[in-house]
């Protein structure tokens, strides 16, 4: 007999002769597109978004069987994505954070350079025994800042008396004086 087949919410569910089945389901797609193993991401959160995959299709699953498919749509996924050997990175360890609660510590916020730079950051950290939590925020695209749908306007200086910044202002008002003359000599004759 036929069987009712459905994909919700990451599964694709049967119900086949009163059984009900279900297994890991992604929607098939022109890329399978995930979070990319060069992405401008640190290695923790590259390891979780993996161990979220396989827990995801662990949960949906109802059999060895449908377990091991779910697995291998998951391989073939972050295969896709640069991961060499996804089952083996997801088993890698993150270092832990002390937990001691009663000191102070401090957040030091720096731009993402690549994970190479992180580590040799955190590795100082730990080695000093420094009270310090680094966060690594995504850098500015070398894209974003060429294909920026609106460049700066003008350029600008935090401080108060920059001479580069005004010279640059005075011959912008100069060109744009010289034009305007440019402009009325055009329209006398």
């Amino acid at each position: 007999s036929s069987g009712i087949n459905a994909e919700y919410g990451g599964s694709a569910v049967r119900v086949h002769n009163g059984v009900v089945e279900s297994k890991f389901y992604r929607k098939g797609t022109r890329k399978d597109i995930a979070l990319h193993h060069r992405s401008h991401h640190p290695l923790e959160t590259k390891i979780q978004t993996a161990r979220n995959f396989y827990s995801t299709a662990e949960q949906s699953s109802s059999s060895a069987e449908l377990l091991e498919q779910s697995f291998e749509i998951v391989d073939r996924l972050l295969v896709a994505n640069g991961y060499e050997n996804p089952r083996e990175f997801v088993k890698r360890r993150t270092p832990r954070k002390p937990t001691n609660k009663t000191e102070t510590r401090v957040c030091l916020k720096l731009p993402y350079v690549s994970e190479t730079v992180s580590c040799e950051i955190r590795k100082f950290i730990v080695r000093k025994s420094l009270p310090i939590d680094l966060v690594c925020t995504p850098g500015i695209k070398l894209r974003s800042v060429l294909c920026s749908s609106r460049p700066e306007d003008k350029p600008s200086c935090s401080r108060d008396v920059c001479k580069i910044c005004r010279g640059l202002q005075a011959e912008e008002m100069e060109k744009k004086k010289v034009g305007e003359e440019e402009k009325k000599k055009k329209k006398k004759k």
